[in-house]
Order: C-alpha cells, then structure tokens, then sequence
C-alpha cells in the first residue's frame, strides 16, 4: 500500500519540479545572471514585504529589454552607443561600464516604487545624457559620472532630487539631440 501512495505522491510533485525549473530556464540569455538579482532582492528586507520575487524579476526584465510603454531597455542604449563608438579599445570600455553600472541602476530600479532610490526619471535623464555624449565625444566621461551618481545615491551621498535634466548638458542640447 505504501508503494501506490509514494508513487502517486511523486507524480503530483513532479509538475511543481517542472513549474520551477521553467522559471530558471526563462531567464533571457541577454540579462545579467538571476542570480545577482536573487541576492540583491534578498537583501532588502523592506522591499520583499512589499513585493514579491516575481515581480521584481519582471522589473529586471523590463529594464533590460524594454517594455510596451518604454522600448529603449538598457540594452538597446548600450547596443547603439557601441554601434556608434569608433574607436575598437574604447567599445569594450563603453560595455564593461555599462554591464556595471547596468547592473547597479537595475537592481535598485526594479524594486517597489515605495523602497527604490533609483526611479525611471533618473534612468531617462541619463540615457538622453548617454546619447548626447556621443556628439560631444564624452560616452567613457559621461557613463563615469552616471555611475557615480548612481553610487551616491544608493548611499544616500545625495538626494533624489540632484539628479535633474540639466545635470549633464543644458535641457535644450538634449531635446535637440532627440529630435
């Protein structure tokens, strides 16, 4: 009797095996490892109350590739400020710094609006930014100084509010550089 049971107990948790398997085998091959978002989502006691794993990791994905409503994910920024450097020593640079600081504003940015420090105004002032650098010849300079403000404000060096449109180029070279 203890066979049939053990064997129609394994059947049922077989599903459940096969549920969470997908999961680790959906993540895109474009996106940093699960596993570094898995450790920065579990180290944030105050955002995992407010939301749960799934949902973070969607924000991730979203940042990465894009969305509906916002298709330029991270990326594509990085893939066309590589297409437009010239210089070969100065892409992998461009790329190793992107990779990092990507990897930075993506974890902070995908948690709950009520708990991040990194919000979507920020990731839009400095991709315009990115762009402009690339006719002002500043792409290494300019990812430099994102990084540091994203390290500042992830300490808390400075506030939200320092990061503004104007910070790297006046708003009108940016707006023209868009259009």
């Amino acid at each position: 009797m203890l066979k049939p049971l053990l064997i129609f107990l394994i059947i049922l948790a077989l599903p459940a095996c096969t549920v969470f398997q997908s999961k680790e085998a959906v993540w895109p091959d474009d996106l940093p490892p699960r596993a570094y978002f898995l450790n920065v989502y579990q180290q944030d006691a105050a955002n995992s109350h407010l939301q749960n794993l799934d949902q973070y990791m969607l924000w991730v994905i979203r940042f990465y590739q894009g969305s509906d409503l916002y298709p330029n994910g991270w990326n594509s920024i990085t893939q066309t400020l590589l297409e437009k450097i010239r210089e070969p020593e100065t892409i992998q640079q461009v790329k190793d710094k992107m990779d990092r600081v990507g990897l930075l504003i993506s974890g902070e940015w995908a948690k709950n609006n009520q708990t991040r420090l990194i919000n979507t105004r920020h990731v839009s002032i400095w991709g315009n930014a990115l762009f402009k650098s690339l006719e002002q010849g500043e792409t290494l300079e300019l990812i430099e100084r994102v990084s540091s403000d994203v390290d500042d404000l992830l300490t808390q060096r400075i506030p939200s509010e320092a990061i503004t449109e104007g910070r790297f180029y006046a708003e009108e070279d940016i707006f023209e550089y868009l259009n």
